[in-house]
Parts: structure tokens; C-alpha cells; sequence
């Protein structure tokens, strides 16, 4: 009983310690972002709108296959475009089909920790030619100049660097921290949110008899090196311009300078949601494609223009191995004579160690078989020294019948390199070894 009212004192001693103490609660909320499927597909959102208006839209990885010609298909030219996917892009358009090029902002970045992922990346990199873009006769140009993308490029993608830099920074005069404040408060926003609110552009674009208030973005310009026709609109002036929606033959081509406003996050600001639908079209059913790369497989290209040559190929395979593995194929029968008895495997044994180069190794080996049989058999011509003498030689050579030069030399010589001396010199151990 003593223990437990220790230890219900001690108890309430900690609490009365804890509730004495002055503390406070402070929430902090931290945006991960999506997950799930929203995590790796941006477009997500646009997918399930599509699909509510009656639309078939899906994901693909690559495009193997071109759609029908009153299909809409969203590709990427962040990662480059070859030529010939860039004609074959352009062909099916001529033809009718819609095709939505964007520059930027396919990738499945976190949007809610930066809006346009990597593009600073992309902006401090050499400008390549875009095969789309010069077939239609459309040049980009970046919206900042590389002075000021470098610096922005440091600030962003070394934002705790610089916060450690300024805390263990010397103090500065009060006229210079003055100064300095005044420009932080033009450069940088308050929230972090708005922290690249300069690439962001609203701009209102009117197209057939409808207005719509978009929010726009990119690290290019889109310059138009001719003038709008009928049915073209530009968001901005066609020497700089964040869309760009041009006819192409019976089809047409709409340009982004970035995929913004059909990503999972701003698909629903503005109205975003409500120029995708007259974009893909209001009336009727289509199928539309939003490919995460434009160059497919070369197994899946392989089957696409070859299946009939693969599939007879398969076939020949399955074929030939029914003919050689035992397991998959009828039970052969054991025929006796094919039967490989001992003796066979110990000559086997032996054109291995003679292909090995180790002749030495098997004329040592029937010399000892011969000494052996002389100690069995014949002890009184055993000296136990396993060396030829005159008068062993004499007494070999008599009951082999061979010359006793011949019997010297099958003991003293060594093993020779070329196969017949090897043969003959064996031939004579063996004569020996049976005369014996």
C-alpha cells in the first residue's frame, strides 16, 4: 500500500509541475499536394470533365497509334520532338484532327510546391529548334533576359542557402538595409504562393463569339510570323503570345506556352474548365488523348508494323523447342547401344587431358599401372627404385616381344607433344602392362 502512495504522489507531483508550466499550441499547416493518381497524372482532373461531358478521355504513355481524324490529342514538346513525329503530328491534322501542343508543364511536378517545376532549368538551357513550331511558322522567345532568369534561377532553387547566408550574414549599415528592403518588397510577394506571380498572365481571349478569362504562363513568348486568319485567336499580341490557336489544313493547333490551365490545380480557376470543353468541342463525342510521350516503344512499334512476322517467329520457337527439350516432348526411348559403358568415359577423360596439354599427366599415370603389376607379380625383378635396368629391360622386352631399346625408351623418354609418338609410346605401355 506504502508503494502505490508514492507513486500516486509522485503522480500528482508531475501533473501539478505540468499544469504550472506556460505553454501554447500552434498550428501549422503544410500543403503536400495530390496524391494517389492526381501525384503522377497532372491532367487528371481535365480527364474526369472530359469524360462527365460525354468525351472519352485517357492517358497514354506514348503514342503508338495515331487516332482517328476528329480526335484531340495533347502532347509535349518539353522533351523534344523528332521530325518525323513532328510530320506525322501535322499530317493527321491537315487531315482534321486537333492537335494541343504545349511547351512547358506536362510533367507530373508538385504543383503546390512550385508551378512550374523545372523551368527555370529549361530557361537557362541553349534553344533548340521546335519541328512543330517551324513547320507552322511560329518562333519563341523568352519572356525575361538571361540576366535576370540566372538570377531568379539562383533565388528559387536555393531559397534555404540564401535564408542561411543572410542570418549569418555581417550587419550591414542602416542606409544599405534600408535600401535593401525597398527592393525586396518590389521583387519578392509576401505569400509563397505568388512567389512566381510574374510568369503568370491573365489574359481574356474572344473565339467564336465567346469570351474567356484565362490564366496563362510560360517561359516563352509564341511569335506568329504572320497575321491571324479567320477562326485564329492569339492571347496577346501575336509577338507575344502565351496561346496560340491556328488552322492547319481541315484541323487545327492550339499552342501553349504552358499547360497551366489543364492542370489538376487551375483547372477550375477562371475559365479554364470552360475553354478546354469548346477547345476539345461542345457537340458530339471524341476521343480525347493526353500522351505523355510522343515517340513509342520499339517493341510496341515492332508489334504495330510487324506482329504477323513476330507471331510466325514465336511459333517456329515454341515448335523447335517441342523438338529438343525431352520435358516438352514425347519420351524418347533408351536404346542400349547408345549406351556409354565405363570404358568409354574413361577415354573421354583422357582426350580431355590430352586436349588440356597434360600428355604428361596420363604417360605417368600407365608408367605406374606398369611398376604396379611388376610389384604384384614379379617382386624377385622389383628393386623398389621404379627405374629401367639392363637386365629389367631384358626380362620385359622377352616376355612382351619387344625390342629392349623400345622397352628402355617407353620408360626414359619424355611424354611426347604430337599425337602419334603419344599413341605409339601408350600402345607399348599397354603391350607391356598385359605381357606382365
Amino acid at each position: 500500500m506504502r508503494r502505490f502512495a508514492v507513486r500516486g504522489l509522485m503522480a500528482l507531483l508531475a501533473s501539478l509541475i505540468l499544469c504550472g508550466c506556460s505553454g501554447k499550441w500552434e498550428d501549422y499547416e503544410k500543403t503536400l499536394g495530390y496524391r494517389g493518381r492526381a501525384r503522377v497524372n497532372p491532367f487528371l482532373a481535365a480527364e474526369r470533365l472530359l469524360d462527365e461531358l460525354g468525351h472519352d478521355a485517357h492517358g497514354a504513355k506514348s503514342l503508338t497509334k495515331m487516332p482517328s481524324h476528329d480526335a484531340v490529342i495533347l502532347v509535349s514538346g518539353e522533351n523534344g520532338l523528332p521530325e518525323g513525329r513532328a510530320r506525322q503530328l501535322l499530317r493527321w491534322t491537315f487531315s482534321g484532327g486537333h492537335l494541343i501542343y504545349c511547351l512547358g508543364g506536362t510533367r507530373p511536378y508538385n504543383d503546390f510546391e512550385t508551378q512550374y517545376g523545372s523551368f527555370i532549368a529549361a530557361m537557362l538551357l541553349e534553344e533548340e529548334k521546335d519541328p512543330v513550331l517551324e513547320q507552322l511558322g511560329v518562333g519563341v522567345q523568352k519572356r525575361l533576359p538571361d540576366d535576370e532568369i540566372k538570377e531568379l534561377a539562383k533565388d528559387m532553387l536555393n531559397k534555404e542557402g540564401v535564408k542561411d547566408s543572410k542570418k549569418a550574414a555581417p550587419p550591414a549599415k542602416k542606409d544599405e538595409t534600408k535600401k535593401d528592403d525597398t527592393k525586396k518588397k518590389k521583387k519578392q510577394p509576401e505569400d509563397d504562393e505568388d512567389e512566381e506571380a510574374w510568369l503568370e498572365s491573365v489574359q481574356e481571349v474572344t473565339w467564336n463569339g465567346q469570351t474567356y478569362k484565362l490564366s496563362l504562363g510560360g517561359y516563352q513568348h509564341l511569335i506568329l510570323k504572320r497575321k491571324l486568319r479567320s477562326g485564329e485567336f492569339s492571347a496577346g499580341s501575336k509577338n507575344e503570345s502565351l496561346a496560340l490557336h491556328l488552322n492547319h489544313g481541315m484541323g487545327s493547333v492550339t499552342l501553349l506556352a504552358h499547360a497551366r490551365p489543364f492542370r489538376n490545380r487551375w483547372i477550375g480557376e477562371r475559365d479554364h474548365a470552360r475553354w478546354l470543353s469548346a477547345l476539345v468541342g461542345e457537340h458530339g463525342s471524341k476521343e480525347v488523348l493526353f500522351v505523355a510521350a510522343t515517340t513509342g516503344s520499339f517493341m510496341a512499334l515492332l508489334w504495330q508494323h510487324g506482329w504477323m512476322a513476330l507471331v510466325v517467329l514465336a511459333l517456329c520457337l515454341i515448335f523447335w523447342l517441342w523438338q529438343q527439350m525431352p520435358r516438352f516432348g514425347p519420351l524418347a526411348e533408351v536404346e542400349l547401344d547408345s549406351t556409354r559403358h565405363f570404358a568409354s568415359h574413361i577415354g573421354a577423360l583422357g582426350e580431355f587431358f590430352w586436349r588440356m596439354r597434360r600428355g604428361a599427366l596420363l604417360v605417368n599415370a600407365a608408367r605406374d599401372a606398369v611398376w604396379e603389376r611388376v610389384r604384384e607379380r614379379h617382386r624377385s625383378l622389383d628393386d623398389g627404385s621404379r627405374k629401367m635396368n639392363d637386365h629389367l629391360a631384358e626380362e620385359i622386352a622377352r616376355r612382351a616381344g619387344l625390342p629392349v631399346k623400345r622397352v628402355a625408351a617407353a620408360f626414359d623418354v619424355a611424354p611426347p607433344e604430337s599425337a602419334h609418338n603419344f599413341v605409339t609410346l601408350m600402345r607399348d605401355l599397354q603391350a607391356i602392362r598385359r605381357a606382365l
